[in-house]
């Protein structure tokens, strides 16, 4: 499926399918044929260059660049818009929330400090505190929306200066979607395991990796299950709230025979493994080399890092 797509066609099959690819294999990726250690190191070295430019338009070529090459990783279409989404709220928190905030403490601020003497003319039966009432609510309205008015005004300008800081993180999380959706289980833990992590680490890693679309498809089943065995409300309520409570009460139930589920599972995992003696092999050295054999940085390993800080002196020149 494209990404164009996504936008008006989405399944939990397609969310599947994608998590499938992206823990088992992906061999179609630019990065996935490259040599595991060279794309670790060149994801550090990517991960504190965009901390040395401050100004917006090489950060957004260099936000452009991440693009392409998740695209050509074949990232998954949900995962970029779950980060696009958050960059969106956290402007919206500045632009939006915050002035929202502002302006109701503001006017409720205002009504808690009239509230005595409404208090007083009600307890003395004075009839003009109701022609009062009225006046101070308008002017706590008056005053909540003058603050809000005047702390979205700071909030633009404060996204204005955080900008080059939102650009530099959506570049390091796409570059870091690119590089654990791209490369295989099997590769990466390789890879870590020839740079001196250690092989209780990178086994967890890949067992995480291979476990994911496990559990995605076990807590869809547990989901379908309690849907059989219950009943959806008849009358769904004002903008459907009841049957999105309903959707919620069923995923906080199929969460935990999920849990347990993982926990006999992992038990079993590791009886498998002891059994075949992962305990003995991890000091030794034999096995290590005989699960990394075959690696090698060829050409092309060194022509992408290359290739890859040139472009980046060019933006650094030319910007």
């Amino acid at each position: 499926m494209k990404y164009v797509d996504a936008l008006t066609d989405i399944s939990v099959t397609d969310i599947k399918v994608d998590l499938m690819r992206t823990a088992y294999d992906n061999e179609d990726a630019l990065l996935n044929s490259f040599d595991p250690r060279v794309v670790l190191v060149w994801t550090v070295l990517f991960m504190i260059i965009p901390w040395l430019f401050y100004d917006t338009l090489p950060l957004a070529i260099l936000l452009a660049a991440a693009f392409a090459l998740a695209a050509l990783s074949q990232v998954s279409k949900y995962l970029l818009a779950l980060l696009l989404f958050g960059q969106v709220t956290n402007v919206g928190f500045f632009v939006v929330l915050v002035p929202l905030i502002g302006g109701a403490m503001r006017a409720v601020g205002h009504l808690g400090d009239k509230a005595g003497r409404v208090v007083e003319g009600v307890t003395t039966g004075d009839v003009s505190v109701f022609a009062e009432t009225g006046t101070i609510v308008a002017a706590a309205v008056g005053r909540g929306i003058h603050t809000a008015t005047t702390s979205q005004e700071v909030g633009i300008d404060a996204v204005g200066a955080l900008v080059p800081f939102f650009l530099k993180l959506t570049i390091i999380s796409v570059i870091s979607l690119a590089v654990f959706s791209a490369m295989s289980p099997q590769k990466l833990s390789k890879g870590m395991l020839r740079l001196g992590v250690p092989r209780q680490l990178t086994f967890a890693i890949a067992y995480g990796y291979r476990m994911m679309p496990l559990l995605v498809e076990e807590y869809h089943a547990l989901i379908n299950s309690f849907r059989l065995r219950s009943k959806v409300p008849e009358k769904q309520g004002l903008f459907r709230w009841r049957y999105f409570s309903y959707l919620l009460m069923l995923s906080v139930k199929a969460f935990y025979p999920l849990i347990f589920n993982v926990a006999k599972r992992s038990r079993v995992t590791v009886e498998a493994m002891e059994t075949k003696g992962f305990s003995r092999s991890l000091g030794d050295e034999q096995s290590q080399a005989l699960r990394t054999e075959g690696m090698m940085v060829r050409t092309r390993d060194v022509t992408f890092v290359f290739g890859s800080l040139l472009f980046v002196a060019a933006v650094w020149v030319f910007t």
